[in-house]
């Protein structure tokens, strides 16, 4: 059986963020959570990420399967308070058989880097995304979420 490791993010590593982006742009920008228009746009948004994680607010993981990279993995709106965050995953289109060892690794690390929960948000059109959380044992919470953009005329 292959070996899923997590890795930091490598100088060979935004070649297969760029070629995800091309092959799968929908599954990058629903990780992602925001529209990507295009390349210049996506790998703006990976240093956005990476940024964070310099500054200690997000967590970011190259996915590899023994030694290809398969994917990433992150952990963002991170609270130290009650040592939890929000996890994201993505698994290149071709490895997506891959998906519920990249997920249960990425909670093994998760738990070794003090993490005690996660709060999970899947499009509800997602159905595999959602799938996949129920089997790792998430469960949906009675809340709606709501959002609101603020203008001066409000």
């Amino acid at each position: 059986m292959s070996d899923i490791t997590l890795r930091p993010f490598g100088m060979d590593d935004p070649q297969s963020l760029t070629r995800w982006y091309q092959e799968d742009r929908d599954g990058i920008e629903s990780v992602m959570g925001v529209e990507i228009p295009d390349e210049i746009a996506s790998t703006m948004a990976f240093n956005l990420l990476l940024d964070k994680q310099q500054r200690g607010t997000a967590i970011f993981r190259m996915v590899y399967r023994d030694d290809e990279p398969i994917g990433f993995t992150a952990v963002t709106e991170i609270s130290r308070e009650d040592r939890s965050g929000r996890p994201h995953w993505y698994v290149a289109k071709d490895q997506r058989r891959y998906s519920m060892a990249v997920a249960r690794e990425s909670e093994r690390e998760a738990i070794r880097l003090g993490f005690r929960g996660f709060l999970a948000s899947i499009p509800p059109t997602n159905t595999t995304a959602l799938k996949v959380a129920k089997r790792l044992g998430y469960t949906e919470i009675d809340r709606v979420l709501m959002v609101k953009e603020l203008t001066n005329g409000d």
